[in-house]
């Protein structure tokens, strides 16, 4: 596996987790919201960055299609 698909696997790994996680599968309430939507879109929200880091890594190895 090249470096540049290492960080787009965080968000996925945190993501497929979730509901196994007991400190996110619980009753209670992140910024007034349930935990598990919290957490969900903040990983979701950080598909981006990931997305862009492993974008530059792949750019910085000289694999780009475009």
């Amino acid at each position: 596996m090249r470096s540049y698909h290492w960080p787009p696997l965080l968000p996925v790994v945190a993501l497929v987790l979730m509901p196994f996680l007991p400190f996110v599968n619980t009753t209670g309430l992140w910024l007034g919201l349930p935990r598990m939507i919290v957490w969900g879109a903040f990983w979701c929200l950080m598909f981006t960055p990931a997305l862009l880091l492993s974008e530059r890594l792949m750019r910085a190895a000289g694999e780009d299609d475009a």
